[in-house]
């Protein structure tokens, strides 16, 4: 079995997080409050910040920290990589549709329905970061931690 140390910074996940929800809070905040023109103007630019920063996100999970985790020694591990993937299918798709559903007319034209949809957006949104800041990333690192105590293990054996 293959021991190794998982090659993911945590720390610049968690900092990805927080601009993360930055950007959502004020969307969401924005989204609520929405009156003018001038603001259906922001909401679009906090949009595509926040797009920005989780396609970044997402590159760095999708490109480093799931491919990694699914080939975990432990099944437990493999299995939670595979349940956030599937999770996360769903939930960029909302957001696609989302992003792509509300140009600056059509959040001029229905703000109610803007407010809504993006209240239920960030909320799911706000949901995954604290699961996986809660349970996938100390999962990860729980399971390095145990990886590099068998490596240590088996270099003291030798």
């Amino acid at each position: 079995m293959p021991v190794w140390r998982y090659h993911v910074d945590v720390e610049i996940l968690k900092a990805q997080h927080r601009r993360i929800i930055r950007l959502a809070s004020a969307l969401g905040g924005l989204a609520e409050t929405l009156k003018t023109q001038d603001d259906a103007v922001r909401a679009r630019e906090l949009m595509t910040a926040l797009n920005a920063a989780l396609i970044e996100h997402l590159a760095i999970e999708d490109g480093e920290l799931y491919p990694v985790l699914m080939q975990s020694a432990e099944l437990s591990v493999r299995q939670l990589a595979e349940d956030y993937v599937d999770d996360m299918g769903a939930l960029s798709g909302a957001w696609a549709h989302y992003f792509d559903e509300w140009s600056h007319a059509k959040i001029v034209s229905n703000r109610s329905r803007f407010a809504l949809a993006t209240r239920g957006l960030i909320g799911a949104l706000a949901h995954r970061v604290e699961r996986e800041d809660d349970t996938l990333y100390p999962a990860m690192e729980a399971a390095d931690a145990r990886s590099a105590a068998l490596r240590d293990e088996d270099a003291g054996s030798v």
